[in-house]
C-alpha cells in the first residue's frame, strides 16, 4: 500500500490499519488524526507534519522515520529560524506504548500527553519536542537529543537517558 492509498482509504472510513507493511510510507502533511496503526511497520516512513491526533501505534516500528520538520544539517540553516507552525508531526495524546522510534526525527514533534511507556526512543531527534504530560514510563531515550524539549523532569526520571542531551531543556516539576 502507498500513501496516497492509505490516505484514500482512510478518508473513506477505514481506521484500522493495524500491522500494515508501510515501509517508506510517504504521508507527509497528511490528516489521519484517530488512526490505527498498531504494530505497523512504518520503518523509514515520511510522516513530517502529519497530524495524527490521538492515534494509536501501539508496537509499530518507526525506526529511523521522519516525524519532524525534514532539515538538511550539513546546511548553515539555524534550527532556531525555522517556523514552528510549519511541518511539525501531532502526536499529542498518542498512544506509542512500546513504538519502535529509535534515529526517528521529531524535531519539535507534538507528543503532548502521548504514551511512550516501553517506547525505544535511542538515538531519537527530539529537538524542542513538547513532551509535557507524556508517559515516559521504561522509555529508552539513550543517546536522544531532548535540546530545548518541553518535558515533565519526573516523567524524565523514569526513562532511561544514557548519553542523552538534555541541554535547555523547559522542565516541569
Amino acid at each position: 500500500m502507498n500513501g496516497h492509498d492509505l490516505i484514500l482509504a482512510f478518508q473513506a472510513g477505514r481506521t484500522d490499519f493495524s500491522s500494515e507493511k508501510l515501509e517508506g510510507i510517504k504521508l507527509s502533511g497528511a490528516h489521519l488524526n484517530g488512526i490505527i496503526l498498531d504494530g505497523a511497520d512504518l520503518r523509514e516512513a515520511d510522516l513530517s507534519g502529519a497530524s495524527l491526533f490521538g492515534a494509536s501505534l501501539r508496537g509499530t516500528m518507526l525506526n529511523r522515520a521522519h516525524l519532524g520538520i525534514a532539515h538538511d544539517y550539513a546546511s548553515n540553516t539555524n534550527l532556531d529560524d525555522i517556523d514552528i507552525g510549519l511541518d511539525c508531526i501531532d502526536l499529542a495524546k498518542a498512544d506509542l506504548t512500546g513504538a519502535f522510534l529509535n534515529n526517528a526525527h521529531m524535531f519539535r514533534a507534538n507528543l503532548r500527553e502521548a504514551n511512550l511507556t516501553h517506547a525505544d526512543l535511542r538515538g531519537a531527534l527530539m529537538r524542542d519536542a513538547n513532551l509535557e504530560g507524556a508517559i515516559l514510563e521504561n522509555a529508552n531515550l539513550s543517546n536522544a537529543d531532548l535540546t530545548g524539549a518541553h518535558i515533565d523532569l519526573e516523567m524524565l526520571k523514569l526513562a532511561v537517558t544514557t548519553g542523552a542531551i538534555m541541554e535547555d531543556l523547559h522542565t516541569r516539576k
